[in-house]
């Protein structure tokens, strides 16, 4: 299987850091009760953020697709996929796509952690790219009709 992450997740990753230190730093020298605010906070994404974001990603093989996000993961075989698109929310200063499923009982899925952003209506070549090899991967397995 071929492992894609997200460029996003170092960022990720390294924000989570970041709300965590503060986390910690604000419990070691907590002396009241108003002190736990910043503590959950900046605590609790900041835990998330840190622990999921090397986790980020798509794998995709014969087998099928298994995405991890942020809080969840999901697992598709290819019968279940009928393509793989790019979605596209169009903007005049500011655009994102990011591949979306679309599966074989008639609804999508979408792989928000996946998605390219860009000013006006840039291409995001990374995602396209990612969206074709997914495709061709789906397409070299699934049986073609006669």
């Amino acid at each position: 299987m071929r492992k894609r992450r997200s460029p996003w997740a170092i960022v990720h990753f390294l924000i989570g850091l970041v709300l965590a230190l503060i986390s910690i730093s604000t419990a070691a020298y907590a002396t009241r009760v108003d002190d736990l605010i910043p503590i959950v906070l900046c605590g609790v994404p900041g835990l998330v953020l840190t622990v999921r974001a090397p986790m980020y990603g798509v794998s995709f093989g014969p087998a099928g697709l298994k995405y991890s996000g942020l809080l969840r993961g999901r697992s598709y075989t290819w019968s279940e996929i009928e393509r793989v698109e790019c979605a596209t929310t169009p903007g005049t200063l500011f655009s994102s796509i990011l591949p979306e499923l679309v599966l074989a009982d008639g609804k999508s899925d979408q792989l928000p952690l996946l998605a390219g952003y860009g000013f006006g209506s840039k291409v995001n070549k990374r995602v396209e790219a990612l969206v074709a090899d997914m495709e061709r991967a789906r397409a070299a397995v699934s049986p073609s009709p006669s």
